[in-house]
């Protein structure tokens, strides 16, 4: 998820574990435990990662519950000496160790997709119940951790303050999950209705928001997509379909870079034939960019080009779009109109 819900995750988590021992310094160091996982990133900038690498080493063994276990430990020894050994190491332990794994647990249910089972599985866990960033998530907690700021450390207020953000927060990914069933239900009766065939559904949220969702099923040869406003008042939605063209990946499938793109896709692709010979590999488990749109660059602003590289392998490269101010302006209303206008 974004690094400010990230944050105050990870400060309320400090909060309750050692808020009544030194105060807001613990949120201090929550805060910096909830932040820690993401800086693989950069890795990036050490090194010369291949687009394919940098996408398996993200969220990979930082984000992985086991690995964490260690991961905690020299942070663990260095605030304990920090603080001359007035906490003990268990009490530190258990503070970075829960920043980290709550971190994990709040990516997992994104739909990027999380490793968290590494180093047993490379299975990417993605509940896709909450979007990478949603203000109704983030907005309440930060204000009631600055609440918190103003009581004393001994305070029991305080504590049921910092609790209650906790409580609260976990309880909208409650409400999301439950607007995400809604969605899926409505999206199974519009494919039955439409007497279309498929072995695969999921639902996920559209950016910034749990009110919209995006829908996807799937089967070997066609792509379905959809959306869905928890507020809209005629169920009848409309389904957009693309051929799969899973033949064009024959001869390039068992490349790494290719098996990468599939296995990060969790199959919610689909292909198209590019130019001098490259094709445009779609992976649309975030749903369309333009709801308005159906042309595939159209509707999914980002997608990959896969080509042969001056070795002759396969390789890919991203394809972003240049957002400027006034695009994601645009953006914002598309999803204020479709949540509430349609």
């Amino acid at each position: 998820m974004d690094s400010i819900s990230q944050i105050a995750l990870g400060a309320g988590v400090g909060e309750l574990v050692l808020g009544k021992k030194i105060g807001n310094k613990a949120m201090l160091w929550g805060a910096i435990a909830g932040t820690i996982p993401d800086l693989d990133v950069f890795i990036n900038f050490f090194t010369n990662l291949s687009e394919s690498e940098a996408l398996q080493i993200h969220r990979s063994y930082s984000h992985a519950a086991f690995p964490q276990l260690f991961i905690a430990i020299p942070f663990t020894y260095l605030t304990y000496q920090i603080f001359k050994k007035k906490i003990s190491f268990f009490r530190w332990y258990v503070l970075w160790y829960l920043g980290f794994l709550t971190h994990a647990m709040l990516d997992c249910c994104t739909t990027y997709g999380t490793q968290f089972f590494l180093p047993f599985s490379r299975y990417l866990v993605g509940l896709n119940n909450i979007s990478v960033v949603d203000p109704l998530y983030t907005i309440p907690f930060l204000i009631l951790l600055l609440v918190v700021l103003f009581f004393k450390k001994e305070s029991k207020v305080r504590f049921r303050i910092a609790l209650f953000s906790v409580l609260l927060s976990t309880a909208y990914i409650g409400y999301a999950t439950c607007n995400k069933f809604q969605s899926e239900r409505i999206f199974k009766q519009a494919l039955q209705e439409k007497n279309i065939s498929y072995h695969t559904l999921s639902t996920s949220p559209t950016l910034f928001t749990s009110w919209l969702w995006n829908m996807i099923a799937y089967n070997d040869s066609t792509i379905y997509v959809s959306e869905y406003s928890i507020f809209q008042k005629n169920k009848n939605i409309s389904i957009t379909s693309y051929n799969r063209n899973l033949d064009l990946l024959d001869a390039c499938k068992n490349a790494e870079a290719v098996k990468t793109l599939l296995w990060f896709s969790q199959g919610k692709y689909f292909v198209e034939k590019g130019i001098n010979d490259t094709l445009d590999f779609y992976n649309i488990k975030w749903g369309r960019t333009d709801y308005t749109q159906t042309k595939p660059a159209e509707a999914f602003r980002f997608y990959v080009k896969i080509y042969r590289n001056e070795k002759g392998d396969y390789d890919f490269s991203k394809v972003e779009p240049n957002f400027k101010k006034r695009d994601i302006k645009a953006y914002l209303l598309l999803i204020w109109h479709r949540i509430f206008d349609y």
